[in-house]
């Protein structure tokens, strides 16, 4: 993914191009893919640096931490990111266009991904889980596990009830 915006380093401040983000199966830094990325980012030339605003829809693998079932994650990222000229130094951390004029999405999108990804993530709202004592998904259907809890320390306690 990788974007030719060379008119505009050498364009006055306050120029802007538009991109309109299309592209299909995307693999990410490490083991992160994403199904699609669609979108649109705005660049604008400041004083020495350009800036960057996106709003893109994309979808990654993820797996419920209820019933630990693998499903498609949607996501809606936007950003804004400050981009320099050209790299200053090879460990320089901050996001660029190259000597060549293009520029690269595949960092800012590896971050951003990352970034609104949910720690727990669900495939429903009302995803019911995983029976704790067989393992039945209850999305599925209810299980034959007695309802009571058979532990002998908790017995005492049920002749108050």
């Amino acid at each position: 993914m990788r974007y030719n915006v060379s008119a505009l380093l050498k364009a006055p401040i306050g120029a802007q191009i538009a991109l309109t983000i299309e592209e299909g199966h995307c693999p990410l830094k490490g083991d992160l893919t994403v199904s699609f990325v669609r979108g649109t980012i705005k660049l604008t030339r400041t004083d020495r640096r350009i800036m960057a605003q996106g709003r893109i829809k994309t979808e990654t693998a993820a797996e419920c931490v209820r019933c630990l079932e693998p499903f498609n994650l949607p996501l809606h990222i936007r950003f804004e990111e400050l981009l320099t000229f050209f790299p200053t130094a090879p460990a320089d951390k901050t996001y660029h266009i190259g000597e060549d004029g293009y520029f690269k999405l595949e960092p800012i999108l590896h971050e951003q991904v990352l970034l609104a990804t949910p720690l727990q993530t669900l495939c429903r709202p009302d995803c019911r889980g995983l029976c704790s004592q067989c393992g039945q998904n209850l999305n599925e259907g209810t299980c034959h596990c007695s309802a009571n809890a058979d532990d002998p320390r908790l017995a005492a306690l049920e002749t108050l009830l």
